[in-house]
């Protein structure tokens, strides 16, 4: 269910400067490139295309992802914080230990997606598609997952502490060791 897996797949290496000059110009589609520990905050890259992209360590802090398509992408370590990803495609992505603090991933798909370990603390996950998501040990403190689906997500040691669940959908997830306290379970769908 979960891919444990770091992205294996080649990639073409290019600076900040080229991907915003490209993208400028009117190129969406970086599949398969390599922006491994490139900074890249506060620019709009609404419907970028950086699927199976090596962006290891990324810093896209403040920029805007509407749209965006990182399905299959290595973002592990990647720092994301108050990042608008609002309905942008992360499935199967590897997020293992990045910063998403304050970030906005309004009904983004996550599905099957690794967040293990990961920042999500004051994050907007409304509404977000998380089937089958590994969220273990990661922080969703004070999180907004209002109508989130997590149907077989991993919550295996997570802390959702002040986090609003309500209307979520938790069937067939794992809640061991999950800090639930002061949780907004109103209407939580559980089984």
């Amino acid at each position: 269910m979960y891919n444990s897996q770091p992205n294996q797949h080649s990639t073409n290496m290019i600076d900040a400067s080229q991907l915003i000059e490209s993208y400028r110009s009117g190129k969406r589609d970086f599949s398969q490139i390599d922006l491994k520990q490139v900074h890249l905050s506060e620019v709009d890259l609404t419907e970028i295309k950086l699927w199976r992209a090596n962006l290891t360590e990324i810093n896209l802090s403040f920029s805007v992802l509407h749209q965006a398509n990182l399905s299959e992408s290595n973002l592990i370590g990647a720092t994301l914080w108050q990042t608008d990803l609002t309905k942008a495609c992360l499935n199967q992505a590897q997020l293992s230990r990045a910063f998403l603090i304050r970030a906005n991933l309004e009904q983004a798909n996550l599905s099957q997606t690794l967040l293990n370990g990961t920042e999500l603390r004051l994050a907007c996950l409304r509404g977000a598609d998380l089937r089958g998501a590994d969220l273990s040990e990661a922080n969703l403190s004070y999180a907004d997952l209002r109508g989130a689906n997590l149907i077989g997500a991993n919550l295996d040691r997570a802390i959702l502490t002040g986090a609003n669940l309500a209307q979520a959908n938790l069937s067939n997830t794992n809640l061991e060791g999950t800090i639930l306290e002061r949780v907004n379970l109103n209407q939580v769908i559980l089984i």
